[in-house]
């Protein structure tokens, strides 16, 4: 079953943003959401240690793999671990320095996800009269995370994610992508976006109706394979090598047997994250077991084989809970800002928040499960209009709506006529008590719920949860609308501790030579919760992170 089916009948992410760029959209399921959910079995080895202390399973490292098993062995200065974004990224900037790399990957192809890649800035940006103040971006990501970020890998960001992204805009053109700025970001002051999120259309995967993230994927690997990168697909890694300090290499295994690859220069762990791996989250994000499943793809290869592998040489990782992004996004995909009541038809949040707000505060109310409603009237089309120069983001905003466009409701409508079509997660109804029964909370709250709303709205102050004056409407005039929105985990952002070489750290903090950590194996940037202070900022992380990882490796 692929990635998509895995979603049952809604629409997938890509097909999502696809359907915003061009004016279309449909549904999106957590029917059969997959990975670090609590119906998963994940990995369940873990046993009783001493005095009953829980045992997890990669606290015992395996036995070396004898050398009498290697079929074969594969020299390269650079093995990178990997085929997703960060791991394509580091390949081609190391193959460009000159360096014979290998890439090893347990699934069949490369791997490409999404559609946003935010930076701070680039060339695109500074075309179209966009600056970022990095000091105050960087002050406010320092915070936005609890201060539990570490603050020189911020600044790698800040510094290092413009040059990251014109290194692979000249790829992008070249290969025939467009490049758009997307303008739906939070414009709040609390809970400020910037702008700096690229998006690419026109390549081929997007033509095929897969997601824009494809193609960016794509680009990467073509380049890497023009410079002489060699692939190994169905090639999962199981050890790294390690003679005396230092990390020389990864043992694989190959349909045909043991392969080793050696790393004269290092070994970079491009594995991606924990999120498949339910004994895993357990330990390090226990928040991803609440969540309304996994939307990771491809499913079931984000099951933490980097983080194992450099803790079995001596890794440390980062202080738990680690970061999770868990966007509202399990069932309808739009929420706005208007009234959410939870399954008790009671109003339980300020709604005009960023994406990640509206997932933990759904996902902790009582109920049959981590879910809630956004509750509109009609006069949704303008309110959502006049209510963009205050807040947006995803989810509230167009997914692809770019700068210089103007939002419309054609695209929205279209998804929320489905939606109730459906009857699964979007309903409408004439009078709100119908509208109570049809999403089966209590109607008598539902409606007193309701008229309170209304009265603060009327009064324009929210003495309940302080929602900001522009953005309280009322809801008064049918038809009724509810859409239901709840978290679904998309990656969990921790891994092992870096330096800003994305050199992987021991447990002293000092660099354990030969070995690299990029993307989400990689841990230290978001401290307590992903931020879309840039939307899509993790995955202008791992380009940003291979671009800097595939230089310093050769640097030592």
């Amino acid at each position: 079953m692929s990635a998509e089916d895995k979603l049952g009948k809604g629409i997938s992410r890509r097909s999502f943003i696809k359907g915003a760029v061009i004016g279309t959209a449909g549904i999106a399921s957590a029917s059969m959401l997959a990975g670090c959910s609590p119906k998963e079995s994940g990995n369940q080895q873990s046993s009783a240690g001493e005095n009953g202390a829980k045992k997890y399973s990669w606290e015992t490292p395996p036995d070396p793999i004898p050398d009498s098993e290697i079929k074969e062995t594969v020299e390269a200065d650079v093995v990178v671990v990997g085929a997703g974004l960060s791991g394509l990224s580091a390949a081609t900037r190391a193959a460009e320095e000159g360096a014979k790399v290998v890439v090893i990957e347990k699934g069949k192809s490369w791997t490409g996800r999404g559609g946003h890649f935010g930076v701070v800035e680039s060339r695109v940006m500074r075309e179209a009269s966009i600056v970022n103040d990095k000091y105050q971006l960087a002050r406010e990501w320092i915070s936005r995370c609890g201060n539990r970020v570490r603050e020189e890998l911020v600044w790698l960001f800040m510094n290092q994610s413009g040059p990251a992204m014109d290194w692979f805009l000249d790829k992008a053109e070249a290969a025939g992508l467009k490049v758009g700025l997307l303008d739906s970001y939070y414009k709040g002051e609390i809970y400020r976006e910037y702008p700096g999120t690229h998006m690419f259309f026109g390549g081929p995967m997007m033509k095929e109706g897969k997601e824009p993230g494809q193609d960016v994927s794509l680009v990467l690997y073509n380049e890497a394979t023009k410079l002489g990168v060699t692939f190994y697909f169905e090639t999962p890694a199981e050890q790294l090598v390690k003679e005396g300090d230092r990390v020389t290499g990864v043992i694989a295994k190959a349909a045909d047997g043991y392969k080793k690859f050696k790393a004269a220069k290092g070994v970079i762990l491009a594995t991606g994250d924990i999120g498949g791996d339910k004994e895993m989250c357990e330990v390090f994000a226990p928040i991803a077991l609440k969540s309304n499943g996994s939307q990771y793809t491809p499913v079931g290869q984000n099951t933490g084989d980097g983080h194992k592998m450099a803790m079995w040489v001596g890794a440390s990782m980062e202080d738990a809970p680690f970061p999770t992004t868990i966007h509202p996004q399990a069932f309808a995909w739009l929420s706005y800002f208007f009234l959410f009541v939870n399954q008790e038809g009671k109003r339980f949040m300020n709604e005009d928040t960023w994406p990640q707000a509206k997932s933990i505060a759904a996902m902790n109310q009582p109920g049959k499960g981590p879910w809630a409603y956004s509750i509109f009237d009609s006069k949704w089309p303008e309110e959502v209009k006049a209510s963009l120069p205050y807040g947006g983001s995803l989810f509230w905003d167009s997914m692809g709506r770019l700068i210089g466009q103007e939002w419309t409701p054609d695209a929205d409508k279209k998804t929320i006529q489905k939606y109730v079509e459906e009857g699964k997660v979007g309903w409408m109804a004439d009078t709100l008590e119908e509208l109570a029964e049809k999403i089966e909370v209590p109607v008598d709250n539902f409606v007193a719920t309701v008229k309170r709303y209304n009265e603060l709205a009327r009064a324009k102050k929210d003495v309940d949860f302080g929602k900001r004056p522009e953005l309280l409407t009322t809801i008064e005039k049918p038809p009724f609308y509810a859409l239901k929105f709840g978290g679904a985990l998309l990656v969990v952002n921790g891994g092992v501790n870096v330096d800003n070489k994305l050199r992987v750290l021991d447990k002293n903090y000092k660099p354990i030579p030969g070995l690299y950590a990029v993307g989400n194996t990689a841990g230290g940037l978001y401290g307590v919760d992903y931020p879309t202070i840039i939307p899509g900022n993790s995955h202008g992380r791992a380009l940003t992170w291979g671009y800097v990882a595939g230089k310093t490796v050769l640097e030592g």
